[in-house]
């Protein structure tokens, strides 16, 4: 069994950070003019400060690797290299508004990085339709689809206050809950240092009045490719037989609120012949403050929404059904809670 406190001390610790250097981070940003500036498609009204991703990364990278430095674990370079590739280009994004196709090459860069530097890849589909590893012609766009996906839909729902991090939070606490029990120490450290982190921001991004501020494209690009990393390895540690069955379905369930989100928006937006990467006012939180809900509780009906399609992945584990079994209930379960709601929602306003 893995003793918990240095995972507690990494939580603490990461907070402490974020808690320090946020009013510091919110000063720099309206003195520098970083802001959100309100437009057609902003819910905000006046300008916000975007620096809360380079808080939550400070806060992160802090307890991360003092923590990993204490209990003697050598975590890989490259992830490093990888947060600072993402905060950057995010950064970047937030000041000068980069183009799609090369936030998307920066992204690709990343994950081919993780795959030929750390050989994180999806190459077992541990029995989904009865296969098992998987050549690498088929692992390497397979891995670069996922990823890169996932980057994406991570950046896409952080359209209100507090639902990228509050989601990152419920993210990071199911990961945690299973690297615990599998046994998976650098896991259970990431979620740890990340939730720590991401405590105080959610508490300034909601409640905050004077140092309210967003987590910006930085922020989303650094939780994505941290869901990255935690996913990979989740899918390649090793694990009990009976475990090893619910990996993908159990990934699958975790991520499924910005996944299917995004692949309903992208869809969407290609049936009326527009680009899938135009941004627009189609996503499920939208639907939901257009019914007057707030941003708090929009945030926590997708996150219940969310667990509903982990609980049902879970009954099925527990039922002792197969993986593709596993990953199908799950996937019917995500267009019940999290697709199918959107039109319901837009209808009932018309």
């Amino acid at each position: 069994m893995i003793g918990l406190l240095p995972y507690i001390m990494a939580s603490v610790l990461s907070a402490v950070v974020v808690s320090l250097v946020h009013p510091l981070l919110v000063k720099l940003a309206l003195w520098k003019n970083i802001v959100d500036k309100p437009n057609a498609r902003r819910l905000n009204h006046v300008p916000v400060p975007v620096l809360g991703g380079v808080g939550v990364f400070l806060g992160f990278i802090v307890a991360l690797y003092t923590i990993a430095a204490m209990m003697g674990i050598q975590l890989p370079y490259i992830y490093t290299v990888l947060l600072v590739l993402m905060l950057g280009v995010g950064f970047i994004d937030d000041v000068r508004d980069l183009s799609p196709y090369t936030k998307f090459s920066v992204q690709i860069l990343a994950v081919l990085l993780l795959y030929f530097s750390c050989d994180m890849r999806i190459d077992n589909l541990h029995g989904i339709f009865g296969l098992y590893e998987i050549p690498m012609y088929i692992s390497l766009p397979l891995t670069l689809i996922v990823c890169v996906g996932l980057i994406n839909s991570i950046n896409l729902i952080d359209g209100i206050d507090g639902l990228s991090s509050g989601y990152s939070l419920m993210a990071s606490l199911l990961f945690g809950a299973w690297a615990y029990m599998s046994g998976d120490k650098i896991n259970l450290l990431i979620s740890c240092s990340l939730i720590g982190a991401l405590v105080p921001f959610f508490i300034y991004n909601v409640f905050g009045k004077k140092c309210k501020m967003f987590i910006g494209d930085a922020g989303s690009h650094l939780l994505g490719i941290i869901f990255c990393i935690v996913s990979l390895n989740t899918l390649n540690d090793p694990v009990s037989s009976k475990m090893d069955s619910a990996l993908i379905p159990f990934v699958f369930a975790v991520l499924s609120h910005p996944i299917m989100d995004t692949l309903r928006v992208m869809t969407m937006r290609m049936c009326k012949g527009k680009s899938p990467f135009m941004a627009d006012k189609t996503h499920l939180h939208h639907a939901l403050i257009g019914q007057g809900i707030s941003h708090l509780a929009t945030t926590l009906i997708i996150i219940g929404l969310n667990l509903v399609v982990v609980a049902t992945w879970a009954f099925c584990y527990q039922r002792g059904m197969s993986a593709t079994a596993q990953l199908f209930i799950a996937v019917a379960a995500a267009i019940l809670c999290i697709i199918l709601p959107y039109p319901l929602l837009v209808k009932r306003k018309r």
